[in-house]
């Protein structure tokens, strides 16, 4: 059976954690990496990936989310990115930096984010970027109606002589957002949002997308593709995600598979990130 990787999920958030990577491993995934929104949670991330499994190899990206993470930054102070890159420097399974990046979808009452709101989550991602930098790590990027902004910083960013690399987890953006991103250099991830029936132009991003650029992820216990729908996600599900992005491309499964699994391993240098 051909090897998967699910690039994206939160493990750290599942019960029954040994039964799910049983079934991993039976579907073909034979690496995960399991993603942080704060502090606190990619520490859960480093431990898991730290203790193991005789399973699935697992791995941790450690990163703040632009909302998801903003209450911890108030008891943290001045010194969060400090702290991040120690737990980063922790582990050598830490692969990359994130989940960051910025998320414009909560509304105030006026129907509008805040100029202070946005203003902040773009300095805690530029944060990030530049700590990516230092590090010589991936970022991987949560987008929701940002694109514009993300996009932008990502381009003063390609300017300077550490460029950053990495994925945009979870597609959601347009064929011209794509264009950009892929013209930066970044990867496209593709979740189960890609099977759903108003996916739109995620369609045509996947169908256009270059496959040296192309990887898969479950966003585990989120975003269960159909016909699973409603249930929760894991990451056994990938598969299902691998299957239907081959056929909107006219490809075999295994060449998908293939194909993502590599851009992976390359993306995330996790052939070399093993103890």
């Amino acid at each position: 059976m051909t090897q998967l990787i699910d690039v994206h999920a939160h493990l750290e958030t599942l019960k029954d954690l040994k039964i799910i990577l049983l079934r991993a491993k039976e579907a073909g995934v034979s690496k995960i990496i399991t993603c942080g929104s704060s502090i606190e949670w990619s520490r859960k991330c480093v431990d898991l990936a730290e203790n193991g499994s005789n399973l699935v190899e697992i791995y941790a990206c450690c990163g703040i989310h632009p909302q998801d993470g903003k209450e911890e930054l108030e008891s943290l102070g001045s010194g969060y990115i400090d702290q991040l890159r120690q737990l980063v420097d922790s582990s050598k399974k830490v692969v990359a930096i994130g989940e960051c990046g910025l998320d414009y979808g909560l509304k105030t009452d006026n129907g509008q984010m805040t100029t202070d709101e946005k203003e902040f989550q773009k300095k805690l991602f530029q944060e990030q970027v530049n700590l990516a930098s230092e590090l010589k790590l991936p970022i991987v990027i949560h987008c929701r109606n940002a694109w514009s902004d993300l996009l932008d910083i990502l381009s003063d960013v390609s300017g300077q002589m550490s460029v950053v690399r990495g994925m945009f987890h979870s597609w959601t953006g347009s064929l011209n957002d794509a264009k950009r991103a892929i013209a930066l250099g970044f990867y496209i991830s593709f979740s189960g949002i890609l099977t759903f029936k108003n996916a739109g132009e995620i369609v045509d991003v996947a169908k256009w997308a270059p496959e040296d650029r192309i990887l898969v992820e479950t966003d585990t216990p989120f975003l269960t593709p159909i016909p699973l729908r409603g249930k929760q996600n894991e990451p056994k599900n990938v598969r299902i995600t691998v299957q239907f992005l081959a056929e909107l491309r006219g490809k075999s499964l295994d060449t998908i598979a293939e194909a993502t699994t590599r851009n992976a391993e390359n993306l995330f240098n996790l052939e070399n990130s093993k103890h």
